[in-house]
């Protein structure tokens, strides 16, 4: 579902990837750790076709994001719904428009059945009562909440989440990785995940890459990785015993 090859990525002078290999099958979930600035959200942006590798090939589903057209890159990005780490929610429109703005302008239903898909999500999420409102009005776990709605809404076959526990407390947290395990499950999305939370990395992930030195390392299952003895992997969950 997903295959990143020979992935190479600079920003002016600056490297940010080099070499990267990821490969995951379809309804598998991975989780991308590593140091803040290492790269995680690019390598993410980068799977989503949102950024161009200078090297490298993108697969999603069988199709090559790097050669694809304008038009082809739009038809493939709609299998894919991406959680941002700040959500991105629309601040001028309500929950409700917010949830349902791809079925609205990409997927062009009817009004009545925007609603009805609308309605549904949001009552499976327990949010049925907050339609109305508008994300300034929300707190941060609820927005978490909304923005996963969004991501799912269109049934796509990826779900990419950047950081999706980010500035939430232990509880909340906890709440929104058992949330994003109840809609992996009901819409059988191959996950990418990006967090540093280990615990979270636990529950959702089949496997886990660290990022390290522009490039990725595979740690293997995720239930195992605090068992890792490989240096970089204790240098990063235990920063404080490094020399």
């Amino acid at each position: 579902m997903i295959d990143l090859r020979d992935i190479r990525v600079r920003f002016d002078r600056a490297e940010i990837l080099r070499g990267v290999n990821l490969s995951a099958a379809e309804g598998e979930a991975i989780a991308l750790i590593g140091e803040s600035g290492s790269g995680k959200t690019t390598l993410l942006k980068t799977a989503a076709g949102l950024i161009r590798p200078q090297e490298g090939e993108v697969w999603i589903a069988g199709e090559n994001l790097t050669r694809a057209s304008a038009r082809a890159l739009a038809r493939i990005r709609r299998q894919v719904g991406m959680l941002f780490q700040g959500n991105a929610l629309f601040d001028s429109m309500t929950v409700r428009e917010n949830v349902g703005f791809v079925l609205q302008e990409v997927q062009r239903l009817a009004p009545a059945e925007i609603e009805r898909r609308v309605r549904d999500l949001l009552d499976r999420l327990h949010l049925g009562d907050i339609g109305r409102l508008y994300p300034r009005e929300l707190s941060g776990g609820m927005k978490k909440r909304v923005g996963l709605a969004r991501a799912v809404i269109g049934e796509p076959k990826l779900l990419f989440c950047d950081d999706p526990t980010a500035g939430l407390d232990p509880i909340t947290s906890d709440a929104i990785a058992d949330l994003i395990l109840v809609l992996r499950r009901h819409f059988r999305v191959t996950l990418l995940l990006v967090s540093n939370s280990i615990p979270v990395v636990k529950k959702l992930a089949d496997r886990v890459f660290l990022l390290h030195q522009r490039q990725l390392l595979d740690l293997g299952p995720s239930a195992l990785i605090e068992d890792s003895n490989r240096p970089e992997v204790q240098r990063f969950l235990r920063p404080e015993a490094a020399p």
